[in-house]
């Protein structure tokens, strides 16, 4: 995917080389305090090894985040094209999108490999201050210094401008939308391949100078042999656990009267319906008729789920189907 008529990388290149530039005056800065500059012991220890450290720590981390803001998204016209694709198919069309610009995307909640940056930058810190401190010779002491320092700042310096990095996204709301996940995702997948249902992702595409992206992406589900207007929705509510339900409209299509009814499809817990109607649309809630008391966390499987996607399509069919006849 070609990238040169949409992104723009002339402000992050002057960013960078800023960056750049003042770490090499902390590595000298470093270089002279602990060899060539007379400080009462422990204070070149103190500001070498931890000082100075802490201060470029913080500004890597200010100049990683100003590094990708500083990535400049060039507006333009994007031939659209809507398309209906499988999950499996939209994973792989976010695999792509991510292979091309997930490193323009924001990672705050990346804890991890935050986790992981700092643990190695405090280990590095804790070995450099050992050594120094240890008396130890390798080469020469002067030599040993310079290397170490080195060795500290640079890998000090990196993990924090990578954490600064991947904090926020470049501007532009256009261009780039976080693929669709969650719970809501994890459920409506599962009911790809149900009889009676039609699941899969309505995609907008954008297409620009050679680049592809995802515009919008929205789960959709539709009964089989009825028309659009006829839809389900999977809803997930969390009380302490994902209780995955399904919110069958008709749009214009039937009258129905306020009722519930209870049923047996074989599946662990019993079907609720619940039929009710706002404005012209019909609506069918089918839920799971879960215990308030239960001595363990429900738990309702993929099989579960699929049989009560393939029950609300029945009774959404046996409707319309009533409908028309009348």
């Amino acid at each position: 995917m070609s990238e040169g008529k949409i992104i723009d990388y002339s402000r992050q290149v002057n960013v960078n080389r800023t960056y750049a530039i003042i770490v090499l005056l902390f590595v000298l800065g470093g270089i002279f305090l602990f060899n060539f500059y007379t400080l009462p012991y422990p204070l070149p220890f103190l500001i070498v090894d931890i000082g100075l450290p802490g201060v470029l720590f913080v500004i890597s981390i200010i100049f990683g985040y100003g590094s990708k803001k500083a990535i400049d998204y060039i507006p333009g016209e994007w031939e659209k094209r809507k398309a209906w694709v499988s999950f499996s198919e939209y994973e792989e069309l976010v695999d792509k999108y991510e292979d091309a610009y997930g490193d323009l995307f924001a990672h705050p909640g990346d804890l991890m490999v935050g986790c992981c940056l700092m643990i190695f930058v405090i280990t590095t810190a804790v070995l450099t201050a050992v050594f120094h401190y240890s008396g130890m010779i390798l080469i020469s002491p002067l030599i040993d210094s310079i290397l170490l320092i080195v060795f500290l700042y640079v890998i000090n310096s990196v993990a924090a401008f990578v954490m600064g990095f991947r904090i926020p996204t470049i501007d532009s709301d256009e261009f780039f939308k976080p693929p669709v996940t969650g719970d809501t995702y994890h459920f409506a997948s599962q009911l790809e391949g149900v009889t009676g249902i039609r699941a899969g992702m309505s995609v907008e595409l954008g297409i620009r100078g050679g680049t592809q992206t995802i515009l919008t992406a929205e789960v959709k589900s539709y009964v089989q042999g009825l028309p659009d207007t006829v839809q389900v929705r999977v809803q997930v509510s969390h009380s302490g656990f994902a209780y995955p339900y399904l919110v069958g409209t008709v749009y214009k299509g039937f009258h129905v009267e306020t009722t519930k009814e209870v049923h047996r499809i074989h599946t662990k817990y019993p079907v609720a319906l619940e039929y009710s109607m706002d404005d012209d649309v019909a609506v069918i809630v089918a839920r799971f008729d879960i215990p308030k008391k239960s001595s363990s966390v429900p738990n309702i499987t993929t099989k579960d789920f699929r049989k009560l996607a393939g029950f609300i399509a029945i009774k959404l069919k046996d409707n319309y189907d009533a409908s028309i006849q009348e």
